[in-house]
């Protein structure tokens, strides 16, 4: 028995807002020379007096498996992203906070699922083909800026269980951990299937902060398991529908911040419950109550080289013991990223390795009805990120992945064979 998820489209941050405020991050003026259409004579200044940021990234990916998977493929991807950061207090003179809009329009053919039969994507920004709205919600400060309150349409993979190291390389499970990716409703709460959400964030010091968060487990309200569809973004291409009818999804997490002989490292730790029903990993016909995981998380500065070059790690764990109801229940990932490689400030070298690990409970189900006990996948990322200019990215990529969805059979009853594609990523901001 074969069960296939969707995969979810992780933004990277340095294209939407990412979770940072606007009181954080709307500059005083546009530098021309960081946007392709420079500032729209002056407009965009104009726009920033009065607190409003519009943001606008676009993105393009070619990928070709030549070797291995179901069949040899060549696909291209895109996503351009929409965002209008409004500061309400400057706009108004009120103590207000900040609302936030953004929408994407993605293009290009899926191809994870078929013909790469993987647990997760190639691409952080592969999902299916639509223009949708994003995220939209409105935030406020408290008690002297140490609560952050933020409510409306949220993608909260921008705030739990994120690398930053981990967001340098291209395949998604390096952004959006393999476990939530394949074991919650939708994917899970992030791009591009926002969901609804109240989130807290609380600053105790500068070296600790502490997040919370509740939303609807299933903002699309299709069930789990969608044979024509199992992506489910489909059911709702709009991004406007919002479903309450089946669970709350509860996230929290540990930050914290330590700098130890000039070398900066951020711990986490955190979990998340989910009060919904989800499906029998042996027989989908029955159903189980809630689901939970937990994880922990360390970026770490390893070295210095010089004024511009540093290089650092991370490591990432996901595990949870409801084997009979997920259909991942260990993962683990981590590598390495040099900045500013050969010299050049805002370039990036990453290499970065992870598994994801499928329940017993789903390879003893396979094994019954006589195909290959699904096990553990294994994935490889060699990356450059190349900073063309300051308003374009151009990213060549490599991966490896070794025995796809822990070794199972594709349409044809033949076994996936282990596969190596080649990527190239651009990213221009205007």
């Amino acid at each position: 028995m074969t069960f296939f998820s969707a995969h979810a489209q992780p933004v990277p941050v340095s294209v939407l807002s990412a979770g940072v405020t606007p009181q954080q991050n709307i500059p005083d003026h546009i530098d021309p020379r960081t946007r392709l259409s420079g500032n729209w004579g002056g407009m965009r200044n104009r726009l920033l007096a009065w607190g409003i940021d519009i943001r606008i990234s676009d993105t393009n990916e070619l990928w070709s498996t030549p070797v291995g998977g179901a069949q040899a493929s060549s696909n291209y991807i895109g996503s351009t992203a929409v965002e209008m950061v409004t500061d309400l207090h400057v706009l108004t003179g009120l103590p207000l906070g900040t609302f936030d809009i953004s929408a994407m329009e993605i293009r290009g053919r899926p191809f994870s699922n078929t013909p790469l039969y993987v647990f997760n994507q190639t691409s952080n920004i592969e999902a299916d083909d639509n223009g949708r709205l994003y995220e939209l919600w409105y935030s406020q400060k408290f008690m002297g800026e140490r609560l952050a309150f933020r409510i409306g349409k949220l993608d909260l993979g921008h705030d739990f269980m994120v690398s930053s190291v981990g967001l340098n390389f291209l395949n998604a499970s390096f952004s959006w951990p393999i476990m939530p990716d394949n074991d919650l409703y939708d994917q899970g709460p992030v791009s591009p299937v926002a969901t609804p959400a109240i989130r807290l964030r609380y600053t105790l010091s500068p070296h600790w902060n502490f997040l919370f968060a509740a939303a609807d487990d299933n903002p699309v309200g299709g069930p789990f398991i969608n044979a024509k569809d199992p992506w489910n973004q489909n059911r709702d291409p709009g991004g406007t529908r919002f479903s309450f009818s089946t669970g709350a999804l509860f996230f929290g997490e540990v930050q914290y911040r330590r700098t130890l002989y000039g070398r900066q490292g951020t711990y986490k730790l955190g979990g998340y419950l989910d009060t919904g029903r989800f499906p029998d990993q042996s027989d989908f016909n029955k159903s189980h109550e809630t689901n939970w995981a937990i994880y922990g998380i360390a970026d770490q500065t390893l070295q210095h080289f010089g004024r511009i070059t540093e290089l650092d790690a991370f490591v990432r764990g996901n595990w949870t013991a409801e084997t009979d109801r997920n259909q991942i229940v260990y993962a683990v990932d981590g590598g390495f990223a040099l900045k500013g490689a050969f010299g050049r400030a805002d370039d990036v070298l990453g290499l970065g390795a992870g598994l994801g690990a499928a329940s017993p409970c789903l390879a003893w189900a396979d094994r019954r009805a006589g195909l290959p006990g699904q096990g553990t996948e294994y994935h490889l990322e060699l990356t450059y990120q190349a900073q063309v200019t300051p308003w374009m990215i151009i990213q060549p990529d490599i991966q490896g992945i070794v025995a796809p969805s822990g070794g199972v059979r594709d349409s044809k009853g033949e076994r996936v064979r282990n596969e190596a594609t080649f990527g190239l990523h651009g990213n221009v901001t205007f």
